[in-house]
């Protein structure tokens, strides 16, 4: 098993991976960019990555990872494939500095592709398609495979019970490095959807991304949502020019979100509550408006 593991936040490389990784007949890694180096460097050991793609932001991070890797590894440790993305928002100095260190830059990296390359599916169903792990606050993280067949019933079963058509302008404010963003990169593709994605989630951030470019479904863990609904004046964009959808998981929704969330916003939100993620999703569907919300 080749294993690739990606550090960054919602940007565009990570949701590509979701495809170029696979059909490249390696298995995905997306590793959490809030976790320390010495758990980063754990988990880059542990799942034996070849190649690490790293937003430039969070290139210190990695280098931090892999030197304590190398320290822990007793002369075994080889040295994975490099690859630094690169984004004109951020401080230029820091793609610089990973060039410096002997990084490929992942537009060049994409460069020296054969576009000829003829890709295979999977031999079978249940092969791997993603790694992902705990955060490790109790313990060691712990590894968590997905196949194949799983992403793709996930990736079909939510868009299918939330009601998602064809078309959709999907809000990246739930991490793709959180169980592979629950499996929307996938889901998103299948529908012939529109990605936005966000490298920093603000309440701001969100409001105008519906109202700019039309973001029509987003996902987010309620403290996440909480943060949105109750955003200052000067962060919104209310009344939303359309409804938008919202699914919610990971975590209890407090029982006066509802009741708390400010009633321009709640006239347009559908708020879809994910009770069990996996094996198979259980949901429940209400609007933020009126009395029939169902928690």
């Amino acid at each position: 098993m080749t294993l690739v593991s990606i550090i960054a936040p919602n940007i565009p490389a990570i949701y590509e991976a979701h495809f170029g990784v696979p059909m490249a007949g390696a298995v995905l890694n997306t590793v959490n960019v809030r976790l320390n180096a010495p758990t980063i460097a754990f988990l880059l050991g542990h799942s034996s990555s070849v190649v690490v793609m790293v937003d430039q932001e969070y290139f210190p991070l990695a280098e931090k990872a892999l030197k304590i890797w190398e320290e822990q590894s007793k002369g075994h440790y080889k040295p994975p494939l490099l690859i630094v993305i690169g984004d004109e928002n951020c401080d230029p100095g820091a793609l610089k500095s990973a060039l410096g260190r002997g990084a490929i830059e992942y537009e060049k990296f994409l460069e020296s592709g054969d576009p000829e390359y003829a890709w295979k599916p999977p031999e079978d169903e249940w092969q791997s398609i993603s790694l992902g792990y705990t955060s490790g606050t109790t313990a060691s993280p712990k590894g968590v495979v997905l196949h194949h067949r799983g992403a793709y019933l996930m990736a079909l079963s939510g868009p299918l019970v939330w009601g998602m058509t064809e078309g959709a302008v999907y809000l990246w404010t739930l991490p793709m490095f959180h169980c592979n963003g629950w499996c929307f990169p996938w889901s998103v593709a299948a529908l012939c959807g529109t990605n936005i994605c966000l490298r920093q989630v603000t309440a701001k951030a969100v409001y105008s991304a519906i109202a700019e470019y039309g973001a029509t479904h987003f996902c987010a863990a309620p403290v996440v949502l909480n943060t949105i609904v109750n955003a200052p004046p000067d962060e919104t964009i209310l009344p939303l020019p359309h409804v938008v959808h919202v699914m919610t998981a990971g975590a209890a929704l407090h029982p006066l979100f509802s009741l708390q969330c400010p009633k321009r916003a709640s006239e347009s939100l559908i708020l879809m509550v994910c009770l069990k993620l996996m094996a198979p999703p259980q949901y429940v569907l209400g609007s933020l408006s009126g009395t029939h919300f169902p928690l």
